[in-house]
């Protein structure tokens, strides 16, 4: 008989995986490296029986975890959507700042992680329903457009996450400078 080996994921392993995923990107990562970056035989890590996969999925998850804690202020706090939105927004800045070269990394594997496969795909529902429910709030109270709320809440995770990493681990702008010029053109938009 056969027996499975349970995989072992603890903390260090997590950080290594995220040392590894910022110095060679997503699709770079491999259980090597990971070893590599951990200190430890690539003998070791193979017999933990842990994959790629596994460990994607617990950085994902880690990441996911922040990001709803990060939420559930803006999600209940008093006020108008409008208010409550920007409150999300400053949020998930935060929050892409919590984990900012892993998420770098992840954003060049061309979204791997965040994305649902086919052609009308939109974000991972986790990411996009707290944006989704504060535009449905702001349609109802009058303080936001009535805009598609699927539609316009994956563009607004995208362009304000995405483009605050850009920004942040590229261009290394600080944490304010950057929220504060994403959040203010997303909110106010260029035309007078």
């Amino acid at each position: 008989m056969v027996q499975r080996q349970q995989s072992v994921i603890d903390q260090a392993l997590l950080d290594a995986t995220t040392a590894a995923v910022t110095r060679w990107g997503l699709n770079g990562l491999t259980l090597d490296r990971v070893a590599e970056e951990a200190g430890m035989s690539r003998a070791t890590i193979y017999r933990r029986g842990v994959t790629r996969e596994q460990l994607i999925e617990a950085l994902t998850a880690e990441a996911a975890g922040t990001y709803n804690r990060a939420m559930l202020p803006a999600l209940s706090a008093p006020g108008t959507a409008r208010e409550r939105l920007e409150l999300a927004l400053q949020a998930l800045c935060a929050a892409a700042d919590d984990h900012l070269y892993l998420l770098a990394g992840m954003f060049l594997a061309h979204g791997e992680v965040f994305h649902q496969p086919g052609p009308d795909a939109l974000v991972v529902d986790v990411f996009a329903e707290p944006f989704e429910r504060l535009l449905r709030d702001g349609a109802a109270d009058g303080t936001l457009r009535d805009l598609s709320p699927a539609i316009t809440a994956s563009a607004l995770f995208n362009l304000v996450a995405w483009g605050y990493i850009h920004l942040r681990a590229a261009h290394e702008w600080n944490r304010d400078t950057a929220a504060q010029t994403i959040l203010d053109l997303v909110l106010h938009g260029v035309v007078s």
